[in-house]
């Protein structure tokens, strides 16, 4: 089955669902996106605007768990966006989610490593497992790719020591989950400093957490509703 079949598929269980979850974006109205037949709905929902809030999710906490697709949050603090992202489709360890608009974050053991749609995109990454940020070494590498400029492509490598707190409760659609958090403070070769945040909970599902994109998009905040608990 083919990406465009298997997300058709499962968005033709969630129409509704998806015009609940929300999204505004830059996208080109022309991307050949498989929500264009649901574009209209979410629209109606959710009208961009300069004078009102930034659009946001609809659906109660309670709707949200029991919703027949898995979900993920998308919050980005810089610009107070907010958006429920559903599942386009799952290329062997990364899985790409995608907004009512379009916009995609794609994740490998909940980790980000691309994006699409959001301007400044971060092409591609090299992350480590989770079990590394769980349990590994204490010092861990990570590459981020993104575009400059015509066909040109900067790495940028991070070199990230890691600091772990077990027994750290937190609340995600309601529902509480203890985890361990994981603290990733990273220093590029030049000096530049980030810092990531993971709360990985007993499954090894990165539950929730604070992960630097890129330096125009900033930090994307992410909440797993469903992951490993279907």
């Amino acid at each position: 089955m083919t990406p465009i079949a298997q997300a058709a598929r499962a968005f033709a269980l969630g129409v509704g669902l998806l015009a609940a979850l929300g999204a505004c974006s830059n996208r080109d109205a022309n991307s050949d996106t498989i929500f264009q037949d649901f574009r209209g709905l979410a629209v109606g929902l959710f009208r961009r605007g300069d004078d009102g809030p930034p659009p946001g999710i609809t659906l109660s906490d309670a709707e949200l768990n029991a919703a027949p697709n898995d979900i993920l949050i998308l919050r980005i603090p810089e610009s107070g966006f907010e958006a429920g992202m559903l599942q386009q489709v799952v290329n062997r360890d990364v899985t790409t989610w995608i907004t009512a608009d379009g916009d995609a974050v794609s994740l490998k053991d909940g980790q980000i490593v691309g994006t699409a749609g959001f301007g400044f995109d971060l092409s591609s990454a090299e992350v480590p497992r989770v079990a590394q940020l769980i349990a590994g070494p204490a010092q861990v590498v990570r590459d981020h790719y993104r575009l400059e400029g015509p066909q040109v492509i900067r790495r940028t490598r991070y070199f990230c020591t890691l600091a772990r707190t077990g027994g750290q409760a937190i609340t995600v659609t309601s529902r509480r989950f203890v985890t361990t958090r994981v603290d990733e403070s990273c220093r590029t070769e030049a000096g530049e400093t980030t810092r990531n945040t993971y709360w990985i909970d007993g499954r090894g599902v990165i539950r929730q957490s604070r992960q630097f994109v890129t330096p125009t998009l900033g930090y994307f905040d992410l909440q797993a509703v469903h992951t490993g608990l279907r």
